[in-house]
């Protein structure tokens, strides 16, 4: 409900009775969705959590060397945009990182004449 400038309050039905209910307020927070889309990594070799969520260390790195990840997918708690948003450059800067000491093979090195 709304003023038609903001928020007054929200209608809802309440699961267990099946009433309906108002609650005055000022704003609110809308969360979408509970359940990680990490499907696709069943049986990669990245550890889920009970919940599917991706584990992460506090560098965004998962269980399989060179693989980062970050966002509401993770374990990392308080999932919101601008949390993601941090934890996203922070597994980026990770990946980087992980490249540039990662040794290359000899085999793949080129010399260029």
């Amino acid at each position: 409900m709304g003023d038609g400038t903001r928020v007054t309050a929200l209608n809802y039905i309440s699961r267990a009775t099946g009433e309906e209910k108002q609650l005055v307020l000022a704003g609110i927070f809308v969360q979408i969705g509970l359940l990680p889309n990490s499907d696709f990594l069943k049986n990669s070799g990245v550890a889920l959590s009970p919940r599917g969520e991706i584990e992460v260390n506090a560098k965004g790195e998962t269980s399989l060397v060179g693989v980062f990840a970050a966002g509401d997918v993770t374990t990392v708690p308080y999932k919101q945009i601008i949390i993601a948003m941090g934890e996203g450059s922070k597994a980026s800067l990770s990946a980087f990182d992980h490249l540039i000491r990662t040794p290359i093979p000899s085999a793949k090195i080129a010399v260029l004449a």
